[in-house]
This record gives C-alpha cells, structure tokens and sequence, in this order.
C-alpha cells in the first residue's frame, strides 16, 4: 500500500487529494494548521498531523512519524489582493515565502523520507507559465508561481535524477480560492490529478502538467 504525504490539505484540492487517494488505496497523511481542521481530513480516510510550511520548526516535528513516502505532494498557496498597489512589501514576502520559497524548502527537508522513486509534486498554477501569460490579472500571484517553477527546477538539478517531479496545474477549480464562477468541481480535478501522479510513479525527471496530463510550457 503506497504512502503519501499532502502538505495543505485542510480543505479544497488538498483536502478532496486526500480523499482520492485513500480511495485508491493509499495511506494518505495530511497536514493541517490547526487542530479543528483535522476531523473533515479524518473523515476523507487520512490521517492528521499538524503543520505549517513556513514553520520549519513544524516540519521537523513531522518528520518523525513519516514512514518513507511514495508521494510528497505541497499542496500551497494565498492569493494576493484584486488590486496590485495596494501590496506592501510585507505582503509581498509572505506571498512568495507561502507560494514559492516554503515549498521547495519543505521539499528539501523531506527528500529522505521520500522512496528512491517516489514522486515529489508541488501545486503550481498554469498562471506561473511565463510563456503562456498574456494577462494582468493577479500579476503577483503570477509572479509567485513562476518563481515556484523556477524554484522547483533548481531543486530538481540537485537531485541524482531518480525521482519524478512534477508541477502540477489543477485546472480553475470551484474553491474558496478559484471562486464559484470556476469551470471544474474538486473531485474531477484531483481524480485528474490522481492519475497523473499514479502514472508518472517510477518514471525519473521532471514537468509541468495539468490535472489531464497535458504538458504545458514553463
């Protein structure tokens, strides 16, 4: 029976990828900040544990109940406000600490808990894709994402080649972030998801895919 571990998974995608896989029969843990989020998670079939990826402290109290991992999948990310002059510069550093820098990082720390061909998926949005930006709208959330891409292909040039790692679009979903005029519910989006990750299991290097496996550009 696999193992997965789901950074972010108190509600939304996060929380409905639990719930998939433990379908699929994997042993899902997933994390949550705070305690009162843990029973939706338990009753979508994982196990809780608490934690906050910007919180390094946090993560290596996790560390010490993880079996080895065929699945580290970070599941993070805010938005930003609708209107770009009113980010200060705190807000500026919070976003691209939660959505770009503290993925990779959390990675880094968890890289020996994940199997030799276990894969490792980080959240990105086709909204990183530099080449495929041809929009203002959320121009910082943008932003992050593209740094998460960049972010993740450096990480991948540490690595011996072995595992697969994936950054992973899950098309506009119907979420507390996407908004209720999105055009995909949860469960479509993360059974796309789902697969993909259960077919890229094994195969070594790294790409940019939405839920239905197609590749984008970076």
């Amino acid at each position: 029976m696999p193992n997965a571990l789901i950074l972010g998974a108190s509600r939304g995608l996060g929380l409905g990828l639990a719930g998939e896989l433990a379908r699929r029969g994997w042993t899902v843990t997933g994390t949550v900040r705070r305690a009162e989020d843990g029973p939706a998670l338990q009753n979508a079939g994982a196990e809780v544990a608490e934690a906050d990826i910007t919180d390094m402290a946090s993560i290596e109290q996790l560390k010490v109940r993880l079996p080895m991992l065929d699945l580290l999948f970070v599941n993070a990310g805010v938005s930003e406000p609708d209107d770009f002059a009113s980010i200060d510069a705190a807000g500026v550093g919070a976003l691209f600490m939660t959505n770009a820098v503290a993925p990779v990082r959390v990675a880094e720390a968890l890289l020996d808990h994940v199997a030799p061909d276990g894969v490792i998926a980080f959240m990105s949005s086709r909204m990183g894709s530099v080449a495929l930006t041809t929009q203002d709208n959320k121009a910082m959330y943008r932003a992050s994402k593209a740094a998460l891409n960049s972010l993740t292909r450096a990480f991948v040039s540490r690595l011996d080649g072995a595992h697969p790692v994936l950054s992973l679009h899950p098309g506009w979903v119907a979420t507390d972030m996407g908004g209720s005029g999105a055009d995909l519910d949860v469960p479509t989006s993360v059974r796309g998801l789902a697969d993909v990750i259960e077919a890229r299991r094994g195969q070594p290097g790294s790409a940019f895919l939405d839920y239905s496996g197609a590749e984008l550009a970076w």
